[in-house]
Order: structure tokens, then C-alpha cells, then sequence
């Protein structure tokens, strides 16, 4: 038997999904083996039944053998699904030594609805008021007296929903579905309910939230399939006992917060053995009434598979002061996302108020004006329960760290509990050091970008804002593909960007388009970035394929734009730079930069969407890579002429943002880069180390020195405590990123002290000092390169990562005047290990797993080159 175990199956990136809607889903797998092995190639196995599957009859797809290394990206490609289909699949490999494995343990995925007409039921609403409430919808329906063998619940909601059956509520998705722009895409949930559904009477009931959407309304497909083979479908129609009701939640809204009355509170509404009141209260003016049919909100139903957003966290708050008025002010700890649940007891009618914000005020008390028109605030109305009563929000978050307690009555408050939600990302990466500074900005980064996944990435946590801005991501998606699995979550948002393209070939500012301007600013390349991400860290080829002629048409647009070559037209430029870099705006956020010029800004990113588009070209075997290089050169060439000064190697005005936008996106020529790269230490070193950079800079700064030998100028950057720099937040108590580098200096209407932009940094951590270099081969394999920097003033440093085939570990650490490096490398990934001699003498390499030493395949500027396979390695370096 072979020592080979194939496991962690996954199809769309997800374990065992349910609602795929690709008809060619993306597969994956890993290995494991007691000695190291690289795949030569696959065969998939695919049935429609495990029992099919388990005794060979593969009805659905054989591969047959396909000699490719990859186990990750890889299309379905058997016979056509149909809506619902469970696909029962399996996989084995061939290996480099001849070996084969067993087939592994069968995984499953099950489509969606994948056709219009598989919704049999209309758009359910109430347009006779209850404009906020929190409104209850419920339906009684009778099942056959006869078994069960599978049931599921479509749901399809514009709004946020909570989903009940027969008494049972379904948490496992808050603030559900994500929000999208629901006149192109509706999103929808498939649950399973095969064991929820009773023989005869069920009731289904639904908790309607506003979100995004304004009037919340439903759609429901639910499927019952017998063990005879018959099938009975439920679904949301006018009459038939679907009815609504107010609820106790009295007002919901995502910024505003909620309002909820538990004297209202209607004990088992979702059960059937509620029916009797039911009938008595239909009708009536507090009781039910029939729901209304509203208008289809028009998009494509796409089953939502990609992390559902969850409960990361939960704090304890410390109770800081009480004021005389009663008011009492607590600290979660740290700035979060979410709500505070607690647990009360008093008189019916008694009320607690919640109020959130992130900073104080001088005296102590809640600081509300960066929130803007947000309100913030929960206020929960007790029902006098004798045992007491606990309550959460469910359709609204907060951006705080501090909240207030204020109460009315004879209130006792017996908890407080501030939880962090968002989306349930898997942590892809760790980071630890000998560097406390750096552990905790890296802490800061990682919280700050979890915060502000809600569905969508938003651009701040707290205020009436909360949207994708496609700007951020520009410099910040990378970064956040280090530190999560981004794959499903990146992939729908993917799928916003494009929502917002129109007939020019334009995006919008913002994805879903409900702020900002289109056509979008010319630097939020991040629909054609993305497309190049998700295939170097996922392998997902299908993107590109898919979206390339509308790269093309954007192109088009902005060629169409230029005059001689040139973009001039930018909302935001070099956005937030430190104060003194920016105009002052005495009601605005006085965020534009004074030393950057927006058409070099616009037009360097004109350039590097050619580039990318180019890369794409090269990737997918098209035609046009010859015209696209000509084109590319031709703008570069252009963008010389106009912004670099030859004489001082300067570009535009010799800012530290456009000296390092010239070197990361490739429009200096090779032997202008070091004087290019001189004149932004020299600017550093004017600004004792700091950094005058903003929303496009700080990222390149960061990546033109650590890609040029600069890595001491970087640390002396990243080490700063003084304002403008990391430190400084960190030195003033952030736990998260600022959107300025000096919030706690008034900025207007912009002080975030949680805002994703400037955490674009993190690639310090994990591609620099841990080395982490993945990308993937014209063929769709990914490859990695370790190459780690370090830095004198540093002992050790500890850094994972999750790559498609497995965990990867680097670090490294001093001992006098020796320098320990050690790699741990997972099965079935081609890694090179680059080792630069400025480090010291290498005095031993040895592969640890194996006990045997290694030589290096190549030495090449300075770096001595290892091929590494699966194990753990181990370099000694003599410093000195």
C-alpha cells in the first residue's frame, strides 16, 4: 500500500461547499507523505452517489491520468451538473518515483440553483409600513407522512436576514447575505434542513433586516426529496399563510444601530404549535398580516460559498469610570468590529443604552465625531424576565473600542461581552520576532484588515461610510493575501468590481458602486491587479480567462482618455500623506498631496495596468503580447520624458512617493535605479527615517528598498516611534491602523483610527523578513522562493504561511556571530532558497529531515541558490 494520504479536499477553495454556481468548479488537494514526494500526475473521480463512487462507477467524471505537478485550481470537466447535485469526487497521484497512490477519502460538493427557473416563488416583502422594523415573516406548510432522504433551504435575500425552522434558528451566518449591488447579483444560502423539517406540520420563518438594500425582501426555495423518489417544494408565494408582523426589533440600520423592544418579543412565532395564537392575532392591528408581493430586485442568483461573516472574538470590557449621570464608560480592550451583548435582569419597560465610538474625549466620554452622521447606539427595552435576558444585535455592527452604559430603571447589569465580527477568514500567516514593536504592529495590520472584512473590504469600520473603495486594495490586497486566505472571499468580490463596469469599459470608485464617482480613478487598478493575485496565490486561472477582453475594453478607455499618452484626471492621487505632505481643507479631510502630481500618479498606473495586462497576455498564450509590449514602452517612454529628471535622478518632485512608484512599478530604466534609490534614502534620512508617504507610496517605499539591498533603510522606517510612523499609533495605544498618521492629531472629518489603507506595510513581515515569495508558472504551478532579509539590529524572527500545498515556515535567529536559518517545506512544492553572502559565510547546509548536507544549484549576485523538497532545512552562516 502506498505511504501516500491525499487529503483536505477542497472545491471552490471551500470544504465540502453547498450552493457552487460555476458548472466547472475549481478543485483542490494536498499531500502528505513520511518522505518526500513531488505529484507528476493526478486522476479524478467523480460519481453521483458515494456508493457509485465507492464501488467504482465514476458516472460523473474520469479524468483518466493527467500528467500535470498541480493539486490546486483544476476545473471539474465531466458531465454536465444539474441544480442540487451532490458530486461525490476522489482523487490519486502518480509521484516522481514511480509510486501511486490509493485513492483518498471521498470529499463532496453540491451545486446551487443554477438555473432562473429552478425559483418557483415570487419576491416577498411588506410595503404597508414597518419602515425599519425588524420584521417577522413566517409560513406553515404540511411535509408528507413519509421519510425524509434530503432537504435543503434556498435563501435569497435583499437585506440581512436571520433564518428559522420549526423553532430552530440558523446562526451560523451573521449580517447575511454580503452586500453586492442587487441589480446585477443577489446572493443566496443553501442550508440543510433534512433533519430540522418534521413529518406534517413545519413552520418556516424569516427575521427581515434592511442592510444595504432599504426594504428587506425574500425569496425561498426549499426542496424535499422523499425516499420514494418524490419531491415536494415549499415556496415563497402571495397568501398561503405567508404573513408578517412587527417585530421586537423596532428600528435596524447598519449604521444607526438597533432598537429593540423585548416586551414584544412573540415566544415561539416560529414553531408550529404557535398556530392557535396565530390565528387569533391574523389580522389584526398588532397581530399578522398577509406579506405583499415587492419587485424582483433584477441580479443573477449566485450561491454565496465564500467564509460567512462570524464571531472572531470575544472581550472582556473593563469598566473605566462612571459618570455622575449614571453614564458608564467601558474599554473592550482593543478597536474592533461587532456589537457588546449583555446580559441585564430588572422591570419590564426598564432600558439600556449602548453607545460606540473608538477614542475619548478629554473629559473621558464617548468621542462621536469622527462617526459623523452615524449614530452608533443599541438600546434594548426589557421584558422583566424573572431569570433575566440577554441580547445581542443582529442586523447592525460598530466600529469602537469604548462603549457607554447608560440605563433607566432598576436595571442590573450581570455581563458585558464586546464581540469581534467579521468575515471568518482563515489566518494564512504568524509573524514573532525579538522586535516587541514589530509584533505588535503586525498584530495591529492583521486586526486592522480583519475589522474591515464585512462581506466586502471596506475602507473603515466606525462612520457612515463602510464601502469597498477599489483605491486601497490597489497597494493593500497583496497584504492581505499574505495574512488570510483570501481565495472565496477575493473571488466574490471580484465578481462586485466587475458588476460595476460599464459600456465605456469604466469601473466605479466603489465595489458595490454606492460612493465615490465612475468613471474610477485611474490609480484603483484592482480589478486587473486581482485578476494576477488570485492566480499567484491561488492558481485560479479561470479569472483571468474569464475577464480578460474586459481588461481590454478598460484599456480602451483610457487610452481613449490619454492625451499623448497621458492621464491627467485623479480624485485622490497620493492620498493621505502626513499633514504637512497635504493641503490644508479646513472642513475637508485635507488629504491631497502637495509634492506628488496626480497625472504621474494616474498615468504610472496606466502604465502598470499595461504591464499586468501584459503578464495576463504572456499567461494565457495570447496574440497581443507583442502590440502590448510597444504600447507599454511607449507610455513609459512618455512618462520619462515628462516627470524624471535625468540630471538629479528625480522623478516628478523628487517626492519619496514618486521615487519609489518609479522603481516597484517598473518605469525606471536599470541604470538609473540607483541613483533613483539614493535619492530616497537621502529623503528618509532628511526626515530622520520617516516616511512622507500615503495611500500609494508607503507600499513602494517599503517594497524599493527591500527589493534593492535597502533592508536596514526599511527597518530603520518600520522601527520609527515618533509621528509619522507605525510606532507612533502603537506608542499612543492603537491596536489597529490609523487612516492618518497623526488621527490623534485633528484631521477634519477623516480620523479612522481603524482604516486598512496604510496597513499595506505588512509585506515587512511575511514576504520580507520571513521571505515568502510565492507565484505560479505559465502552467499554473505554483512555485515559492525564500529569500529572507535581515537585519543587523535583529535577533530572531518566526514567520508561517499557508501556501496551496501546505504550511511553510521560516526563521531565523543570531547567536553571537552565527546566523541560524531554518525552513520547514510541505509536500508537492518546487521551493528555492536564496541565501545572500552579506549575511556571512555559509558553514554548513544541511537538510535536517534527511540528515544530509546540500550544495547550492547556483550562486548568482551574491546569493547562493537551493533547490529544497519536502522537509525541514537548516543554513549556518558565520557573521563577521
Amino acid at each position: 500500500m502506498a505511504d501516500i494520504t491525499i487529503f483536505n479536499l477542497k472545491c471552490e477553495y471551500e470544504t465540502s461547499p453547498m450552493g457552487v454556481q460555476n458548472a466547472h468548479p475549481l478543485l483542490g488537494w494536498q499531500i502528505r507523505c513520511d518522505r518526500p514526494v513531488m505529484q507528476e500526475a493526478y486522476e479524478i473521480a467523480a460519481a453521483s452517489s458515494r456508493e457509485n463512487l465507492e464501488q467504482g462507477i465514476f458516472d460523473l467524471m474520469d479524468s483518466g491520468k493527467v500528467v500535470s505537478p498541480r493539486s490546486y485550481g483544476i476545473a471539474y470537466d465531466g458531465k454536465k451538473l444539474r441544480s442540487g447535485q451532490q458530486v461525490w469526487w476522489k482523487v490519486k497521484i502518480w509521484t516522481q518515483d514511480g509510486t501511486v497512490s490509493d485513492f483518498c477519502e471521498p470529499a463532496c460538493f453540491e451545486t446551487g440553483l443554477l438555473d432562473r427557473k429552478d425559483w418557483k416563488g415570487v419576491w416577498l416583502g411588506f410595503l404597508g409600513g414597518m419602515v425599519g422594523n425588524g420584521i417577522l415573516m413566517r409560513h406553515h406548510f404540511q411535509t408528507e407522512e413519509k421519510e425524509i432522504s434530503r432537504a435543503r433551504a434556498y435563501v435569497c435575500c435583499a437585506g440581512y436576514y436571520e433564518f428559522h425552522l420549526n423553532g430552530k434558528v440558523y446562526r451560523d451566518k451573521l449580517l447575511d447575505p454580503a452586500p453586492t449591488d442587487i441589480s446585477r447579483t443577489v446572493l443566496y444560502s443553501v442550508y440543510d434542513v433534512t433533519e430540522d423539517l418534521r413529518r406534517g406540520k413545519n413552520v418556516v420563518g424569516f427575521v427581515l433586516g434592511t442592510g444595504f438594500a432599504g426594504l428587506p425582501k425574500i425569496l425561498l426555495q426549499m426542496n424535499i426529496d422523499y425516499s420514494d423518489g418524490s419531491r415536494q417544494e415549499v415556496f415563497s408565494t402571495y397568501g398561503e399563510s405567508w404573513c408578517v408582523s412587527r417585530g421586537p426589533i423596532v428600528y435596524n440600520a447598519l449604521y444607526d444601530g438597533e432598537d429593540y423592544d423585548a416586551r414584544r418579543e412573540r415566544t415561539g412565532w416560529d414553531t408550529p404549535e404557535y398556530e392557535e395564537t396565530f390565528l387569533r392575532e391574523f389580522q389584526r392591528p398588532n397581530g399578522w398580516i398577509m406579506c405583499t408581493v415587492v419587485e424582483d430586485p433584477g441580479g443573477e442568483r449566485v450561491g454565496e460559498i465564500m467564509p460567512p461573516i462570524r464571531v472572531r472574538d470575544t472581550y472582556e470590557p473593563v469598566l473605566l469610570h462612571t459618570f455622575a449621570d449614571g453614564t458608564a464608560i467601558y474599554d473592550a480592550g482593543y478597536t474592533i468590529t461587532g456589537w457588546v451583548e449583555i446580559g441585564v435582569s430588572g422591570r419590564s419597560g426598564d432600558q439600556v443604552h449602548l453607545s460606540f465610538a473608538e477614542v475619548l474625549d478629554e473629559e473621558g466620554r464617548l468621542e462621536k465625531t469622527p462617526l459623523r452622521t452615524a449614530r452608533c447606539e443599541d438600546h434594548y427595552i426589557l421584558r422583566g424576565e424573572e431569570q433575566g435576558e440577554t441580547y445581542e444585535p443582529r442586523f447592525t455592527y460598530h466600529g469602537f473600542r469604548y462603549f457607554s452604559v447608560q440605563t433607566e430603571g432598576d436595571v442590573k447589569i450581570h455581563s458585558l461581552k464586546a464581540k469581534f465580527v467579521c468575515s471568518s477568514l482563515k489566518d494564512s500567516t504568524c509573524f514573532t520576532s525579538d522586535q516587541e514593536l514589530f509584533n505588535r504592529i503586525a498584530d495591529a495590520m492583521r486586526r486592522t484588515d480583519a475589522c474591515n472584512f464585512m462581506g466586502i473590504p471596506t475602507d473603515c469600520a466606525q462612520r457612515d461610510e463602510r464601502h469597498g473603495w477599489q483605491t486601497d486594495p490597489t497597494s493593500n490586497a497583496e497584504g492581505s493575501a499574505y495574512t488570510f486566505d483570501m481565495s472565496g472571499f477575493f473571488m466574490k468580490w471580484l465578481r462586485d468590481m466587475y458588476d460595476t463596469q460599464n459600456e465605456e469599459g469604466y469601473f466605479s470608485d466603489t465595489a458595490p458602486y454606492r460612493w465615490g464617482w465612475r468613471p474610477n480613478d485611474p490609480q484603483a487598478n484592482i480589478p486587473v491587479g486581482m485578476l494576477l493575485l488570485l492566480y499567484r496565490m491561488y492558481g485560479n486561472r479561470r479569472e483571468m480567462e474569464t475577464h480578460y477582453q474586459d481588461i481590454w475594453r478598460y484599456v480602451h478607455a483610457l487610452l481613449n482618455e490619454s492625451k499623448d499618452w497621458m492621464i491627467s484626471r485623479s480624485p485622490y492621487g497620493e492620498w493621505a500623506c502626513p499633514k504637512d505632505q497635504c493641503f490644508y481643507e479646513e472642513y475637508g479631510p485635507g488629504a491631497n498631496p502637495k509634492y506628488v502630481s496626480f497625472p504621474f500618479v494616474s498615468t504610472t498606473f496606466f502604465y502598470f495596468t499595461l504591464l499586468q495586462l501584459q503578464r495576463m497576455s504572456e499567461l494565457l498564450g495570447k496574440e497581443d503580447l507583442d502590440y502590448l509590449k510597444n504600447l507599454s514602452e511607449v507610455v513609459r517612454k512618455k512618462i520619462n520624458d515628462t516627470y524624471f529628471n535625468p540630471e538629479t535622478g528625480q522623478y516628478d518632485q523628487g517626492s519619496q512617493s514618486a521615487n519609489a512608484m518609479a522603481v516597484t512599478y517598473g518605469l525606471a530604466d536599470r541604470e538609473q535605479i540607483p541613483a533613483v534609490l539614493q535619492n530616497i534614502v537621502a529623503d528618509l534620512e532628511k526626515h530622520d527615517h520617516h516616511i512622507t508617504t500615503g495611500s500609494v507610496g508607503t507600499r513602494a517605499v517599503i517594497e524599493a528598498l527591500c527589493e534593492n539591498g535597502f533592508e536596514e533603510e526599511a527597518f530603520r522606517v518600520m522601527s520609527q516611534t515618533s509621528a509619522p510612523s507605525y510606532g507612533y499609533m502603537i506608542r499612543q495605544g492603537a491596536t489597529t491602523i490609523w487612516e492618518r498618521w497623526e488621527a490623534d492629531d485633528n484631521n477634519n472629518i477623516m480620523n479612522s483610527r481603524n482604516q486598512p489603507m496604510l496597513a499595506q506595510a505588512c509585506l515587512w513581515f511575511y514576504k520580507y523578513l520571513g521571505g515568502f515569495r510565492p507565484d505560479c508558472t505559465a502552467e499554473g504551478e505554483q512555485i515559492l522562493t525564500l529569500f529572507p532579509l535581515i537585519p543587523d539590529a535583529m535577533k530572531y524572527a518566526d514567520t508561517c504561511m499557508d501556501l496551496l500545498s501546505g504550511p511553510v515556515r521560516s526563521s531565523w535567529e543570531k547567536e553571537g556571530d552565527v546566523l541560524t536559518i531554518r525552513f520547514e517545506i510541505p509536500q508537492n512544492l518546487k521551493t528555492e532558497a536564496k541565501i545572500p553572502g552579506r549575511y556571512g559565510k555559509i558553514t554548513d547546509a544541511r537538510c535536517v529531515s534527511e540528515d544530509r548536507s546540500i550544495t547550492p544549484v547556483r550562486v548568482e549576485d551574491g546569493l547562493s541558490v537551493y533547490s529544497l523538497h519536502a522537509g525541514k532545512y537548516s543554513f549556518i552562516l558565520q557573521q563577521g
